[in-house]
């Protein structure tokens, strides 16, 4: 009979051990070099169990259903899922997946381990980033959530964006959800918006404004914008990129060279001299606004109060920051009739939001009544003061009515968010006539843009916010932020009446 090695060798090394037994001999130490242990029933072939892991691992698995071939008008369905993988537990993990360009929110749809995780959570889970606390080793945490798909022709591109302190993340990756008749390698990847340079003309006077107060930039979430929502920003950042220069800095008439000294001449030899050349008639888009006192006791009273501002109170007091008459007090443009119409619709959401109601954002738009297809540029003429009243003034550059007259091609896409890139666009940005001093005219000036530099800011984070939550509730929420320039430009105001 024909044995197996294996058995051969493992019956020798039992009789070798009964035999050291039997003479009173401690069994052999194993040597470094050997792999294999004995057992009292044999040799066993199993290897040396790999390390634990000693830290935190979090492993990020996203799936996407369908994950290709989408059309307008289809649900995407998409879970996350966060397992702590190592020995010790995840501390202060962030989770963030922001919404992609081309598809909305299903409002509702958000559930947390398997329930549902409100509104509020969503929002922070689709912006800046949720945050989760402590995951403990051999946890897991789930993540549910529907978009709506919208017209375009990009692949939807789901990107995960998981923090936590002193742990390693694994396996958070794009993924693309394909468009049908789309490639996947439409799209590489989403781009982060950054905001332009705002006023870059000198630096500003320190306004008293608290450092934890004012806008973080890197707080905004990285999303990918369609054809409509590029329109959008286009008009924030032209409004504000290219705002007129300070006094101190604005272009004035070229000085005419004096002509150099005549010798002495006989009468009958003296030549004429020619007459001097006009000056150049300067052509701009000037506006102008009125801010008379009754207003900013009005203001005052809204932002000094007990109760907190909301985005809606900003909005109202942007309209009063708004120039629209031209300085021939003419309005050929229906610029003081179309904010006036705003006006009274902010009003009437305040109202309703009183009465409880909670209408769709888009009931409170309005309508374009201005003309912003014919905005164009006329001869410079500096009006008279006025008594009782700061006169502000804006300049439209050429980047700014460019965009205007875009949107006004498009009145059928006109929205609420439109309504304010046009009010943003309008605001004032310094004191033409006032008994102030030059001191407390700059300092006006400088919060005037440090106001409209967080205007921009709130509005782009609302845009955000629309995505999930397509109701008048959007506009209660509190800007501490905002909140403080406001007040600081109500300070500078009263100080230019002083």
């Amino acid at each position: 009979m024909n044995l197996d090695p294996d058995f051969e060798l493992s019956a020798d090394m039992r009789l070798l051990e009964l035999q050291r037994a039997a003479l009173g001999l401690a069994p052999p130490t194993p040597t470094a070099w050997q792999t294999r242990s004995v057992t009292d029933a044999g040799i066993t072939n199993d290897p040396e169990p790999a390390p634990a892991a000693r830290g935190a691992v979090l492993n990020v698995e996203t799936v996407a259903a369908p994950a290709t071939g989408v059309i307008p008008g289809a649900v995407v369905t998409l879970s996350l899922s966060i397992a702590n993988d190592g020995a010790a537990a995840a501390a202060a993990v962030i989770a963030a997946v922001p919404v992609p360009g081309g598809a909305t929110y299903r409002p509702g749809t958000f559930l947390m381990d398997g329930r549902d995780g409100g509104e509020e959570a969503a929002e922070r889970f689709f912006g800046a980033g949720l945050a989760l606390g402590e995951i403990p080793a051999g946890a897991r945490r789930t993540f549910v959530w529907k978009l709506g798909v919208r017209l375009g022709t990009h692949p939807l591109l789901i990107s995960p964006a998981i923090r936590s302190g002193g742990a390693a993340v694994v396996g958070a990756r794009a993924i693309a959800v394909a468009r049908k008749d789309a490639p996947l390698a439409a799209f590489a990847a989403e781009l982060e918006r950054v905001d332009p340079a705002l006023y870059a003309a000198k630096p500003l006077i320190p306004v008293e404004i608290p450092v934890d107060a004012l806008p973080v930039e890197d707080d905004r979430p990285i999303y990918e914008l369609d054809a409509e929502e590029e329109l959008v920003f286009e008009a924030a950042d032209a409004a504000l990129s290219s705002a007129v220069p300070p006094r101190a800095e604005r272009a004035v008439p070229p000085l005419v060279e004096p002509e150099p000294a005549r010798e002495p001449e006989l009468a009958a030899e003296a030549e004429i001299e020619p007459e001097p050349e006009p000056e150049p008639v300067r052509e701009a888009v000037v506006l102008y606004g009125r801010f008379d006192r009754a207003t900013l006791a009005f203001f005052e009273r809204v932002f000094n109060g007990s109760k907190a501002p909301t985005v809606l109170s900003h909005c109202i007091f942007a309209s009063a920051l708004a120039c629209a008459t031209p300085a021939d007090g003419g309005d050929p443009l229906a610029l003081k009739a179309h904010l006036a119409a705003q006006s009274q619709i902010l009003h009437r959401a305040q109202l309703h939001e009183r009465l409880g109601k909670k209408e769709p954002i888009g009931e409170y738009a309005g309508e374009l009544l201005a003309a912003l297809d014919r905005i164009g540029p006329a001869p410079f003429l500096e009006p008279a003061p006025i008594e009782d009243a700061l006169l502000l003034a804006t300049e439209l550059e050429e980047p700014t009515r460019a965009v205007l007259a875009k949107i006004a091609e498009e009145r059928e896409r006109w929205d609420f968010v439109k309504a304010r890139q046009l009010t943003l666009a309008l605001q004032a940005q310094r004191v033409v006539a006032s008994r102030a001093n030059d001191a407390a005219r700059a300092a006006l000036e400088n919060a005037l843009r440090v106001y409209a530099q967080s205007s921009m800011t709130t509005l782009q984070k609302l845009f955000v916010r629309l995505r999930i939550d397509r109701t008048t509730g959007v506009l209660f929420q509190n800007e501490p932020s905002l909140d403080a320039a406001a007040r600081a430009l109500l300070a500078a105001l009263g100080a230019a009446f002083a």
